[in-house]
């Protein structure tokens, strides 16, 4: 029985995957980095910021890393000032469904701090979440299982209690190795192999508790 879920943010709760690609790739190039779009968008999913500057700027030290994502940040920011909708439209009616059955909620991100604040609040999530881990928490971020293990830990869940749920393998591959049952979710209709099941919405996690 499930008792607890640890969910990715990005590209599964929040619709900003392809926004934060923009806004890093704007800050690396201001770095002199040059970086592909489709690189930026497919091989970053659920890796902490630092680990992501590390991964185009391998000389980095903590003061590019603090200046890197300052500027990301801001980029970010100032693309989705005005109309944009960070929330899937079911991500908040799932997770009140999800917790009025006595489920725990946690979200586990690659996000940094300084930057999840500022989401999690512009998106109400701040208010239904049980608990919230950020790889800047963590000394090793995803595909590591630091940050779902905290997760779990926060909510008084035993992983083989839980389900992970997130977009990327980089969600999976943890939340296996700490024996948690796995849900992989792509609106674009990608599938993991690794994943305990597959899912196109949200709703679908219902099934599974």
């Amino acid at each position: 029985m499930i008792k607890g879920i640890a969910s990715d943010l990005d590209g599964t709760l929040i619709d900003t995957t392809k926004v934060l690609a923009e806004a890093w790739l704007e800050a690396l190039k201001s770095e002199g980095i040059d970086v592909k779009y489709e690189e930026l968008y497919k091989k970053t999913k659920g890796i902490a910021s630092k680990d992501i500057i590390r991964r185009f700027k391998s000389d980095s030290n903590p003061e590019d890393v603090i200046r890197i994502r300052e500027k990301r940040k801001k980029n970010f920011l100032r693309i989705i000032n005005g109309d944009y909708q960070l929330l899937y439209p079911e991500t908040l009616d799932v997770i009140e469904e999800i917790k009025s059955k006595g489920i725990k909620f946690a979200i586990s991100t690659g996000l940094s701090l300084d930057l999840l604040g500022d989401i999690l609040k512009l998106t109400g999530l701040d208010k239904l979440a049980d608990a919230v881990v950020s790889a800047d928490e963590m000394k090793k971020g995803k595909p590591e299982p630091d940050i779902f293990i905290e997760a779990f830990n926060r909510i008084g869940v035993e992983p083989k209690d839980g389900l992970v749920v997130g977009d990327s393998d980089n969600d999976i591959i943890p939340g296996k190795k700490i024996g948690a049952f796995t849900v992989f979710i792509s609106r674009e209709g990608e599938r993991s192999s690794l994943a305990d099941a597959n899912i196109t919405n949200l709703k679908e996690l219902l099934k599974f508790l």
